[in-house]
C-alpha cells in the first residue's frame, strides 16, 4: 500500500467537516430553543374559565342580555342542560343555568365571557322557539357538545 501524497489527502471533501460544523451547532441551537421554550411554557398562563361572581344587569354586554333573560324565565330548560364549558370544575356549576343565575337570584357574570355558555344558551332559546321538550333539548346540546368534555 502506497503514502497518500498531499494531492490525495486535498482531494478529501472538506466540505463534510463544514456539514458536520454545522450540523453540530444547528443541534446545540434547537438544545438550547427547546429549554427556553419550556421555561416561556412553564410561565405561560394556563387555559382559563371565565370568571365567576355576582354582576348587575347594566354591566350585561346588550347583545347578551336577552340569553340572560331567557335564563331566568325558563329554569326548567337550563337548569336540565349541563354546561360544556368546565366551569363545574372550576367554578362548582351544576348546569346551564347557574352560568347565567345564581343561588341567590343574582346574575352570574361567567356567561359574559363564556362563548360555549351564550352558545348553548341560544341553542336552547331555538329549540323552545321550535317547540321542543326539555329531554329533546338536552338530547340535542349533548349531542352536540359531548365531544368536548367526557360525560
Amino acid at each position: 500500500m502506497q503514502d497518500q501524497g498531499p494531492e490525495q489527502e486535498a482531494s478529501r471533501p472538506w466540505w463534510a467537516l463544514v456539514v458536520a460544523v454545522l450540523a453540530l451547532l444547528g443541534a446545540g441551537y434547537l438544545a438550547l430553543d427547546m429549554s427556553s421554550g419550556d421555561e416561556a411554557a412553564a410561565e405561560a398562563p394556563m387555559l382559563e374559565v371565565a370568571p365567576g361572581g355576582a354582576l348587575d344587569f347594566e354591566d350585561i354586554p346588550e347583545e347578551q342580555r336577552a340569553h340572560y333573560l331567557a335564563a331566568a324565565d325558563d329554569e326548567e330548560a337550563f337548569s336540565a342542560v349541563r354546561c360544556y364549558c368546565g366551569c363545574e370544575d372550576f367554578l362548582g356549576h351544576e348546569d346551564l343555568l347557574a352560568c347565567f343565575v345564581r343561588d341567590d337570584g343574582a346574575w352570574e357574570r361567567h356567561a359574559t365571557g363564556c362563548g360555549i355558555c351564550l352558545a348553548q344558551a341560544e341553542m336552547v332559546v331555538e329549540l323552545r322557539e321550535q317547540g321542543r321538550s326539555v329531554d329533546e333539548i338536552v338530547d340535542a346540546i349533548d349531542d352536540h357538545y359531548s365531544s368536548i368534555l367526557p360525560t
